[in-house]
């Protein structure tokens, strides 16, 4: 999988996270989320890989940009749909937008939470879905956010019902992060 971006060496952004290891490549699996939108439902692109190659391109009359490119042998990318509007803010405990995926399914799916900033606190982040868009039930959970940057990957069987949304709990401030979901 490739992607080419804006170089932007602010903390937190595309340098910073392409060269993680001090400056190199990193050499060690890293969770991907490729939001093709800025809005809830919007197409996405997830899977777990090690960077092969990172090139910033750096022409005199254009902006710098940058691309690099993923490889795995154990995930493929997994095409889902943005749970939250590319970066979402919770300053305390919140629910996101309901996405209508159409139907259900029942071959689970997996899901990629990656953590841009978190002022204070511990953030509980986890998916929900919904059979009737008001009664919701907990899908599946990351593990509580105490630092960032950061992200997780994680996968469930079972049935997805057809609304899914993202919900935050607990006590904290300023959670800045972004979720996509693929279903199997």
């Amino acid at each position: 999988m490739g992607v080419s971006v804006w170089f932007d060496a602010a903390a937190g952004r595309s340098h910073a996270l392409f060269t993680a290891n001090s400056g190199k490549v990193p050499i060690t699996d890293q969770n991907v989320l490729v939001p093709m939108g800025s809005a809830e439902g919007d197409p996405s692109i997830h899977m777990v890989a090690k960077i092969a190659n990172y090139d910033v391109d750096t022409s005199v009359d254009a902006a710098v940009s940058a691309s690099a490119s993923f490889e795995s042998n154990t995930y493929t990318p997994q095409f889902g749909v943005m749970l939250t509007s590319h970066q979402d803010t919770h300053a305390s405990t919140a629910s996101g937008t309901t996405v209508d995926s159409g139907a259900s399914s029942s071959s689970g799916g997996s899901a990629v939470l990656q953590v841009f900033s978190l002022s204070s606190g511990t953030a509980d982040v986890k998916i929900q879905h919904s059979t009737n868009g008001s009664a919701w039930s907990d899908l599946l959970s990351f593990t509580a956010v105490t630092t960032s940057p950061n992200s997780e990957y994680v996968a469930v069987t079972g049935t997805v019902n057809r609304y899914l949304r993202c919900r935050s709990t607990n006590t904290f401030t300023n959670l800045v992060f972004a979720i996509d979901f693929a279903r199997d």
